[in-house]
C-alpha cells in the first residue's frame, strides 16, 4: 500500500483523539499511539486561537527542511514558533498525581542507534536530549485521577525554557526527567493560555 501525502483534515485528528480503541489502551501504549496526533492538535488550535499561523510543523516546507537539516526528526524538535524562529519540542505525558503537574516526567528520547548514544548522553538505553536541540518543550499534561484518562479538551501544559531544564551534572544535555517543580513553574491550565504564552514569546 503506497503511504499517501499529508491529506488529512483537522476533523481527522479529533477522531483519532476520540478513537475507543486508542482510548482503551494502557497509559504507556496510549501514549505512543497519540503523540503525532498530539502534535497535530496542538499546532492546530494554537493557530485556530492565535488566528494567525504561529506554529509551523517544518515538515511542511521544502526550504525550512534544508534549513535545519530535518530529516525524520533528526534535529529534536518537532514545530517552529515562525517569526523568533524558536524550536518547538512537544511531549505528551499522562500523569497519575493529586494534580497535573505533582510528579515528575521522563524525558528521554529513543536514539539507540545515534551517534549521541554514547558515553554520558546514554542512560538506561535511552539518550538524553542536547540542549541545542529546542528553544522550548511544550509538555502536554494529560491527568489521571481515579484510574480515568482525562479527554482532550481538560488537558493542560507546561512551557518550558531549555536553559531550565538543563543537567548540571551532564552538561550539554537535558535532564532524563523533569521535575514537577519545574512544570510547576510554567504551568498553563488550558490551550488558551499555552497559546497567549507563545504570543508572548513572539
Amino acid at each position: 500500500m503506497k503511504i499517501q501525502e499529508k491529506t488529512y483534515t483537522n476533523s481527522d485528528i479529533l477522531i483519532a483523539l476520540n478513537n475507543p480503541f486508542i482510548n482503551s489502551l494502557s497509559p504507556l501504549e496510549y501514549g505512543k499511539a497519540i503523540q503525532s496526533a498530539v502534535e497535530e492538535y496542538v499546532t492546530f488550535k494554537v493557530n485556530e486561537i492565535a488566528e494567525q499561523q504561529i506554529l509551523l510543523d517544518v515538515m511542511s516546507s521544502k526550504n525550512l527542511i534544508e534549513e535545519y537539516d530535518y530529516q525524520n526528526n533528526g534535529p529534536g524538535f518537532d514545530r517552529l514558533l515562525i517569526k523568533p524562529k524558536k524550536r518547538i519540542q512537544i511531549k505528551f505525558r499522562q500523569v497519575d498525581g493529586v494534580e497535573p503537574w505533582s510528579r515528575q516526567v521522563h524525558f528521554e528520547n529513543t536514539r539507540r542507534h545515534s551517534k549521541k548514544n554514547q558515553n554520558s548522553s546514554a542512560q538506561n538505553g535511552l539518550v538524553c536530549y542536547s540542549v541545542n536541540e529546542f528553544d522550548y518543550v511544550i509538555l502536554v499534561l494529560c491527568h489521571i485521577k481515579n484510574g480515568e484518562r482525562q479527554n482532550f479538551l481538560n488537558w493542560s501544559f507546561s512551557l518550558i525554557p531549555v536553559e531550565h531544564i538543563q543537567d548540571v551534572n551532564n552538561v550539554g544535555y537535558c535532564l532524563p526527567k523533569i521535575p514537577s517543580n519545574v512544570i510547576f513553574e510554567n504551568y498553563l491550565k488550558d490551550i488558551y493560555l499555552l497559546t497567549q504564552s507563545l504570543i508572548e514569546i513572539i
